[in-house]
């Protein structure tokens, strides 16, 4: 098994934002890698958890 080397870090910003049935803190990624279309140090989106965004190929 090989190990895949992380695209993205979490910035330490966070949001907190209200659902049907309670609430989730949102945290922004910055990519560490240059992959696709994606430079190194570009902010990204916001994710709940790690799991929720792959780090392999260009996702």
């Amino acid at each position: 098994m090989y190990e895949i080397m992380k695209k993205f870090e979490f910035t330490g910003e966070t949001k907190t934002i209200n659902l049907l049935f309670g609430t989730a803190t949102l945290h922004r990624i910055r990519a560490v890698a240059k992959f696709g279309f994606v430079e190194i140090g570009e902010l990204g989106g916001w994710i709940e958890k790690e799991e929720n965004l792959s780090h392999e190929e260009n996702a």
